[in-house]
């Protein structure tokens, strides 16, 4: 797929609810980019698992016969000297690789169960993990929680329901790492990518959590370029809200 082709398939799903469809879809597959994810989907209806041909084989699991792969884009890279004469890897362009849904294989019907651990680890885990102080108390209506630069805190409300102060805590830590990251956003854009990567970890816990409108979405999300930026940083945020609230070491390499 050239660049021409992918910008071709993002200008026709800017402002389509594809964008927050994807976003549960990454809670699964949290390892492909969020630009990844919508790709996948626009390619084939109910997609929820999916590895490349051989790390199907792997695990001892067939592709069934005609099924046809949904291209993803891979980047390239090559190693490079640096002036300290250490090496590191230099991305020098992108190829574009195929991945197959659980459905287009001989998978048994159990295989998402057993392979997918969705456990939550409980509202008290998630505030002894936060990198910063949370403290509960009563706000203003309307107001379920917000992130002090200044203090290094988070303060949520105290008369949300556990399963709110869950949801808020998660998108005030994005917000922390936003800060922490020192991304220069526009305000409203932080606001779409914070509240997507929330979702996402929650999503990963098993939580039941309302996907943000498309609606919504849709107001700040308005060219190709907006949604490579906004997709860019979702990866980044939502992988290292997952890095912070995973219960254990044991926890992460069962998702892996």
């Amino acid at each position: 797929m050239t660049k021409k082709e992918l910008d071709s398939k993002l200008d026709s799903i800017v402002n389509c609810e594809v964008f927050a469809r994807a976003l549960k879809f990454k809670a699964l597959q949290h390892n492909y980019s969020h630009l990844n994810c919508i790709l996948i989907q626009s390619q084939r209806e109910n997609v929820t698992y999916v590895l490349p041909f051989k790390k199907w084989n792997a695990l001892g699991i067939s592709v069934l016969k005609g099924e046809r792969g949904l291209a993803i884009i891979v980047p390239r890279f090559r190693k490079v000297e640096k002036k300290d004469g250490t090496k590191d890897d230099e991305l020098v362009g992108f190829a574009t690789g195929h991945v197959f849904d659980v459905s287009q294989t001989d998978a048994p019907p159990d295989f998402l169960i057993a392979h997918l651990n969705r456990d939550f680890p409980g509202y008290l885990s998630l505030v002894e993990l936060s990198p910063v102080p949370v403290t509960e108390r009563p706000l203003r209506k309307g107001l379920s929680g917000y992130f002090d630069p200044k203090e290094l805190t988070i303060t949520l409300s105290a008369n949300l329901s556990e399963a709110d102060r869950t949801l808020t805590l998660l998108h005030e830590t994005g917000h922390y790492l936003v800060w922490k990251n020192k991304l220069e956003i526009p305000k409203e854009l932080e606001e779409v990518i914070v509240e997507s990567s929330a979702f996402i970890a929650a999503s990963k816990f098993g939580l039941d959590a309302t996907a943000p409108s498309a609606g919504y979405i849709a107001g700040y999300i308005n060219s190709t370029e907006d949604l490579r930026k906004a997709s860019k940083v979702i990866d980044k945020i939502s992988n290292s809200l997952l890095k912070v609230y995973e219960r254990s070491e044991e926890y992460a390499e069962s998702n892996n």
